[in-house]
C-alpha cells in the first residue's frame, strides 16, 4: 500500500473507528461534517485511499449511494514491528499486521517484542497488547520513548516530581532514572500473545 498524507491518515483513522464502533462505514455526509470538511473533499480522500489501496470506494452514479468497504484486517487491533519517533497514529499506517479482536477500539494497538529487557515475563517474538494513555498508579508495564530513541518496554514509577524511573523485568538490565519532558508513554501494558495463538489469529494488510 501507498503511504498516506496527514489529512488521509486522519480520515482512514476516523473510518476505523466509527467500523469498529459501529460494525459499518458512515453515512458520508454527516461523516464530512464530523472531520469538519466538505462532502465533496471527503469523497477526494476517499478516491485517494482507494487509489492507494486502503479501502475499496466505488460510485454509483447520481442518486445512488457510494459503496465504501475497509479491509476486514484494517477494523482490527494493528500490531507494529517498533514504533519510531513521532506520533503513534503514523506508525499504525505502517502496521504489520492486525489481530480481529472486536469491541477494543481504536486506542488499543500491539507490538512485537525484540530484545531480552523484560524476559522472561515478555519473550522475543511475544505480540503484546496496549491501551493508550498513562498508567493509572506505578509498577505497570508500559511502551514507552526516550527523547528519538525507538519504544521501549518497561515498568514505570514516578520518582519524586517531573521524574521516572524505567525497570526492566531481566536483572541484568539496572534501572534508569530519566526526567518526564524526556518521556513518552505511548500505552499500558494490557496482555500478550504468543505462539500457534498469535500465528492463527494474526491477519496480514489486505
Amino acid at each position: 500500500m501507498q503511504p498516506l498524507s496527514p489529512q488521509q491518515t486522519k480520515v482512514f483513522e476516523r473510518l476505523r473507528e466509527h467500523q469498529q464502533r459501529h460494525g459499518g462505514a458512515p453515512e458520508l455526509s454527516a461523516f464530512a461534517r464530523g472531520l469538519g470538511i466538505t462532502y465533496v473533499t471527503l469523497k477526494q480522500h476517499l478516491e485517494a485511499l482507494d487509489r492507494k489501496g486502503w479501502l475499496r470506494f466505488e460510485g454509483r452514479g447520481r442518486g445512488r449511494s457510494p459503496v465504501l468497504t475497509l479491509p476486514a484486517a484494517a477494523t482490527g487491533v494493528p500490531v507494529l514491528g517498533a514504533i519510531p519517533a513521532g506520533p503513534l497514529a503514523e506508525a499504525v499506517t505502517d502496521a504489520e499486521g492486525y489481530l480481529p479482536l472486536p469491541g477494543l477500539g481504536a486506542r488499543w494497538f500491539a507490538l512485537r517484542v525484540h530484545g531480552d529487557s523484560m524476559a522472561d515475563l515478555i519473550q522475543p517474538d511475544d505480540v503484546v497488547l496496549f491501551e493508550r494513555g498513562a498508567p493509572a498508579r506505578d509498577g505497570l508495564v508500559c511502551a514507552v520513548r526516550l527523547d528519538e530513541d525507538d519504544v521501549t518496554l518497561k515498568y514505570l514509577d514516578r520518582d519524586g516530581p517531573g521524574r521516572y524511573v524505567l525497570r526492566a523485568h531481566n536483572p541484568a538490565y539496572p534501572p534508569r532514572r530519566v526526567p518526564a519532558a524526556a518521556l513518552q508513554i505511548d500505552g499500558v501494558y494490557r496482555g500478550l500473545l504468543r505462539g500457534d495463538v498469535l500465528d492463527a489469529l494474526l491477519l496480514a494488510p489486505d
